[in-house]
């Protein structure tokens, strides 16, 4: 018998088919927990992207977030407050629409800033002019040799004051550590919002000169840690208080080299994010999906106007703490005793670092749904008690993460035979191969993560001890013998729910 020969369809047994990783969560995004207009701006946009509202949920918080930096702080007791910045990383795959979905979020804060700059051209300008004024009448003085020190400290101390005039910056993408503190000297709070988070590989160094990380910003950023910046060549910079909101999503590989990655890992960085890896909706997309309302949009772009109008009259004002009610601030005191500290050894066990920073991400959500909330009525924030509702609000969200980092953690850094075996079998999907030659299916899933014919033969016996083939050695004639393999029909079955 030879390869060729037709091979007699023996039905084989196949193992009890077991994931190559942790189960995705399957608990939906608590939707009904956010705001109104934030609420129905997620929910069109899951709605026409064909997408899980998880994706828009997680990018507009931590876009939304910005709008409050450097304004608001929540105390969750006297010693102890937490400011607004949310960074957050969805992880999914290149055809999940990460694009569309994060396009719709971070529109009206370019076209803000686009608009901002316009309006305050001449502005800018002016103050640019004034401050070169005083700049080169101080180095006239001196050059005379005028011995009035007063006068020329005074002119330079004004110069100073004003600080960096110029255009504003609200939104940034790509961006290098060195340009990060450039862009966050002159404004003191960022939004960075991307589809590529990929580029977080340039905080560890990727295009350094001696390949050093430089994460002290992005790290300092998350709490509002004052910065400072001495460099030999270059003027110092000091920034009391830097905020950065993050927004990013990238595909599965990111998290696999992030999650290995000491640099991120030990500095804290993975500790401070939110995580979301969306639930696939891939093979039940509609083209002629559900366009989101017009007045939905008009709203979440009216609002993010106002948050942003807010945030830019109030210029570099000290921070306002917001604060509990009586049973909001007991209900806080409760869940931490008897829920949250409870869990940082069993359910936190393989993310402590991420546990430990819970209840502050829950105090940082409270934080932002208390102050969207108070300007939909058209109140200040820091004049109205942040209530038990809006705490259960930060709670059902900060529950829905929880089991996200839980999952992130336990897939992350999944050893190479494990990758190599999920590439296999989703070549074997996508191409629909339900039998054939192991020599055959090495043909039809060629692919570079198999550097040799080994590797993918070691990712078939993989497959089936995990139940999705079924490898039957035979004899082929000439006393030699070819592993001829079987798929497990349940692997083409699609899923019960309504993913």
């Amino acid at each position: 018998m030879s390869e060729k020969d037709p091979i007699p369809n023996l039905p084989p047994e196949f193992n009890p088919i077991m994931p190559l990783r942790e189960d995705l969560p399957q608990r939906n995004f608590p939707t009904k927990a956010l705001p109104p207009i934030l609420r129905e701006m997620v929910t069109g946009i899951a709605e026409t992207t064909g997408t899980d509202t998880a994706m828009a949920a997680t990018s507009m918080l931590s876009a939304v977030s910005y709008c409050f930096t450097g304004m608001y702080r929540i105390q969750g007791k006297p010693d102890h407050s937490e400011p607004p910045m949310i960074y957050s990383f969805i992880v999914a795959e290149p055809s999940e629409r990460k694009s569309p979905v994060i396009k719709f979020i971070k529109k009206p804060f370019v076209d803000f800033e686009m608009q901002y700059n316009l309006e305050h051209a001449e502005a800018f300008h002016k103050a640019e002019a004034v401050k070169k004024k005083l700049l080169l009448e101080a180095d006239k003085i001196e050059k005379e040799g005028s011995k009035d020190v007063d006068q020329i400290a005074k002119l330079r101390t004004q110069a100073e004051q004003m600080g960096t005039v110029g255009r504003r910056r609200i939104a940034v993408d790509d961006i290098t550590p060195e340009s990060l503190i450039q862009l966050m000297g002159r404004n003191r709070s960022l939004l960075m919002i991307s589809d590529e988070a990929g580029m977080l590989g340039n905080f560890a160094g990727r295009y350094s000169n001696n390949s050093m990380p430089n994460m002290d910003m992005i790290l300092k950023a998350w709490s509002g840690e004052s910065f400072f910046c001495d460099r030999a060549t270059k003027e110092t910079i000091q920034i009391p208080t830097p905020c950065l909101s993050i927004s990013l999503a990238g595909q599965p590989y990111l998290w696999d080299n992030m999650v290995s990655n000491p640099i991120f890992r030990n500095s804290g960085l993975l500790a401070r994010f939110f995580y979301c890896f969306p639930k696939s909706k891939v093979g039940t997309r509609r083209y002629d999906s559900k366009a989101i309302a017009t007045a939905v949009v008009d709203s979440y772009n009216k609002l993010i106007d106002i948050l942003l109008t807010r945030k830019f009259n109030a210029g570099d004002t000290e921070e306002k703490f917001l604060k509990f009610d009586e049973t909001a601030q007991q209900n806080f005191i409760d869940y931490y005793n008897q829920y949250i500290e409870k869990i940082q050894l069993t359910e936190f066990s393989n993310c402590k670092d991420w546990g430990g920073k819970y209840h502050g991400q829950i105090l940082r959500l409270c934080c932002v749904i208390h102050c969207v909330k108070c300007v939909l009525k058209n109140e200040n924030p820091e004049n109205v008690l942040v209530g038990a509702d809006t705490l259960c609000n930060a709670i059902d969200i900060a529950d829905y993460y929880k089991e996200q980092a839980i999952y992130a953690f336990s897939i992350g850094g999944v050893d190479q035979e494990i990758l190599k075996a999920e590439k296999a079998l989703e070549i074997i999907k996508a191409k629909q191969i339900k039998e054939g030659f192991q020599s055959a299916l090495l043909k039809k899933c060629r692919n570079k993560i198999f550097a040799e014919s080994d590797d993918f033969y070691k990712a078939l016996k993989l497959l089936e001890e995990y139940g999705y083939v079924a490898l039957d050695e035979r004899e082929t004639g000439n006393h030699k013998s070819a592993v001829y393999v079987y798929v497990n029909p349940k692997v083409f079955e699609k899923p019960s729910d309504d993913r």
